[in-house]
């Protein structure tokens, strides 16, 4: 019998095993439905061209077609190992701004403002540079400034100051406006996750136990309160936790664990014969994401790194990075980065905009495959999108995959804000040093707002692999979690993971879902300390 099960081995949910195993007399036990990741691609940043894409990695989901995209389906990668979708991210690094925060307690989330969250970003954060009163020093994450830095991202940086965006030495402060380098969870030229940060490190505590290949079926619920968790790893087994159950399992996985337990929409549940066993309504509702948009930027050789990585030019580059640990290989999914305002009244940074100095596509064979011509990409999202999606099962069997409906457009709102932002891509890409590289850009100035739109819709939306708000923290009739990160009607059972948000952050995601981990484990034991432990009956672990 264990103190506490984590469900997902996550972002949020290495934190979690970390911190709550750090006491001796506190057994945990942590269930990954993946494994550990393998190979140069998991651990070579450039390698995430290869685990975004579907593999032992990555749950590798497809939404439901999207009517506002054109009836389109999205690939919703997701990570299915340890460190979750931190082993196969971009590995950018951004806080958000700190009204994100503020405007989640204006929402009923006591405790989660800018000024009650910063010290767990610090606690958890390695960063060596920025100023001290903001960012974390010792923590166990390294938050690193890119090893290899091309001058096209240097010159989009200076166009990016000519278009009227001002420059900004740290993305990370607590009001970010303005353009430079990303930031990045690499250490020494390698992928550091969640898991390499926070779970590698503890593995050998002997009151931790982690279990890879062990695929949820079911949070076990008696008496409105959560006694065990029932998983596959071979045999079916209960364990019964003296504590607590914890959901770590993502914003699609969690919402898809608590319905099949008999935890969510009644109608819902009862459609696919599951007992309700509570009837919560916003159990897989508030999905949402950030919404990638790219622009097809035609350049001069001096601007891409296309002809680098093709041919014989890429094998000098693995060499450069296997013997040396340099060179562009090194970097992430982008590399600089804009927050911005593109639309009429905007009080604060509304739209984010990436460069990556090379343009990649996906081939017949499904891989991805660089472009032969010279090329970047710029590509934008809008940072605080009003559309929402939702979340539901297809069927009762916990193998087959949810049923996501992204809803990306729904609200017009964003699609104005899309177009804004493409149109801000032609201006950057017309003024500055960067200027003077470019050949064509599309879409073509020429087209009209309603062209951009269609092809928005048709072609040039994807996700972000943001998603976050299907469990929201709240105090209204759709909030799933209370600000502890319990569910509500339901004792023993938090949380802890992207779905809680109930707005999305400005800015990648990664490093808001393991500030969450941190908080929600910093609560968890202080709930232990106040409330009186409970004895429950003793299940070992009995195969079904």
């Amino acid at each position: 019998m264990y103190d506490y099960i984590i469900i997902g081995a996550g972002s949020a949910g290495c934190v979690l095993a970390n911190r709550l195993s750090a006491n001796p007399e506190h057994s945990v036990l942590l269930l990954e439905a993946g494994s550990r990741p393998k190979g140069l691609w998991a651990s070579m940043p450039a390698g995430v061209s290869r685990v975004i894409l579907p593999g032992p990695t990555n749950w590798a989901y497809q939404s439901e077609p999207d009517p506002s995209l054109a009836g389109r389906r999205i690939y919703v990668p997701r990570g299915k190992a340890l460190g979750g979708s931190s082993a196969i991210n971009g590995m950018a690094y951004l806080r958000g701004h700190r009204e994100d925060y503020d405007h989640w307690v204006s929402l009923g989330c006591a405790g989660w403002g800018w000024d009650d969250v910063l010290p767990f970003y610090k606690k958890f954060e390695h960063r060596e540079e920025g100023d001290e009163a903001f960012r974390g020093r010792d923590g166990e994450l390294w938050v690193t400034d890119p090893v290899f830095k091309h001058p096209s991202s240097q010159a989009f940086i200076e166009s990016c100051v000519e278009a009227g965006i001002p420059r900004l030495d740290d993305l990370n402060a607590p009001s970010p406006e303005g353009t430079g380098f990303l930031q990045f969870t690499i250490k020494g030229g390698r992928r550091h996750s969640a898991a390499t940060a926070f779970l590698q490190p503890v593995l050998k505590r002997p009151n931790l136990h982690v279990l890879t290949g062990a695929l949820v079926q079911k949070i076990v619920i008696e008496a409105e309160r959560a006694t065990g968790v029932e998983y596959s790893l071979g045999n079916q087994s209960i364990f019964a936790a003296a504590r607590e159950i914890i959901l770590s399992a993502g914003a699609i996985d969690s919402p898809k664990l608590l319905m099949l337990s008999g935890v969510g929409p009644a109608q819902e549940l009862t459609r696919h014969g599951i007992p309700v066993l509570r009837d919560l309504p916003g159990v897989g509702e508030n999905l949402h994401d950030h919404v990638y948009v790219h622009s097809g930027i035609e350049t001069d050789r001096v601007a891409s790194l296309n002809k680098d990585l093709r041919g014989l030019r890429s094998v000098l580059q693995g060499m450069n990075y296997l013997l040396r640990g340099k060179g562009c290989l090194t970097m992430g999914a982008s590399q600089a980065v804009a927050l911005a305002q593109v639309l009429p009244g905007a009080r604060r940074p509304d739209t984010q905009i990436n460069y990556r100095p090379l343009s990649w596509h996906f081939n017949k064979q499904g891989l991805v495959e660089i472009g032969k011509d010279n090329a970047v990409t710029i590509s934008t999202c809008q940072l605080n999108p009003l559309s929402r999606g939702r979340l539901t099962l297809k069927s009762s069997n916990p193998i087959d995959a949810p049923a996501i409906y992204p809803n990306y457009f729904g609200n017009e709102r964003d699609m104005v804000a899309a177009i804004a932002a493409v149109r801000k891509v032609r201006e950057i890409s017309c003024v500055g040093p960067l200027a003077k590289h470019i050949v064509n850009i599309s879409p073509p100035d020429s087209m009209s707002d309603g062209e951009i739109a269609d092809y928005i819709r048709q072609e040039g939306a994807s996700s972000m692999m943001h998603w976050v708000g299907s469990c929201k923290m709240g105090i209204d009739s759709m909030a799933v979690v209370d600000e502890r990160l319990k569910v509500r009607g339901l004792q023993g059972l938090r949380v802890v993971d992207a779905s809680i948000m109930p707005t999305i952050t400005s800015g990648n995601t990664n490093a808001p879902t393991i500030m969450i981990g941190e908080k929600g484990a910093a609560m968890i034991l202080e709930d232990r300390l106040i409330g009186p432990r409970r004895k429950f009956r003793s299940e070992s672990a009995r195969a079904n």
